[in-house]
């Protein structure tokens, strides 16, 4: 890495930050000058709000902004198919929508698959998503007594 770049980065960078300064435009010399520095062809910054939705904040090029775009669309995208998912799975097995987001990412991780993929899956009914087995003979809603056993002696 040129020092002599990276101390003229670091001062553009200081001078923008006067009183009034505007953020974003700090934020845009980074990208442009990170792209300088670390040699690449395109650099792009991502933040996160207080939801967690991501935002394109700067980009050093029309290119690097249109693909930071993509990826958000794609995770958006993703990110629907499995909060649609869980709801269908929590309605049809009765558990709550964090036990579905928890069946849902085991039986991922356990395929090896995408929890997008899964969830797509699951939704246009191609993967059938049932509750963890229990146990031998039982059920995760069951006592795994028969109809009518009590329980004890």
């Amino acid at each position: 890495m040129d020092a002599e770049l990276l101390s003229e980065t670091f001062v553009e960078l200081t001078d923008t930050m006067v009183a009034g300064f505007d953020v974003i435009d700090f934020l845009h010399v980074l990208t442009d000058r990170s792209v300088q520095l670390l040699d690449v062809s395109a650099a792009g910054l991502l933040l996160a709000d207080q939801r967690g939705e991501l935002r394109v904040v700067a980009a050093s090029s029309e290119a690097a902004r249109l693909l930071e775009l993509f990826q958000l669309q794609t995770a958006l995208n993703s990110r629907v198919l499995i909060e649609q998912a869980k709801g269908k799975l929590a309605e049809r097995l009765g558990v709550d929508m964090d036990q579905a987001f928890a069946l849902l990412r085991d039986r991922a991780r356990a395929g090896n698959r995408r929890l997008s993929d899964l969830a797509r899956a699951f939704i246009d009914g191609t993967e059938p998503l049932t509750a963890p087995d229990a146990g031998p003979g039982r059920s995760p809603r069951s006592s795994g007594r028969p109809p009518g056993a009590t329980g004890g002696r």
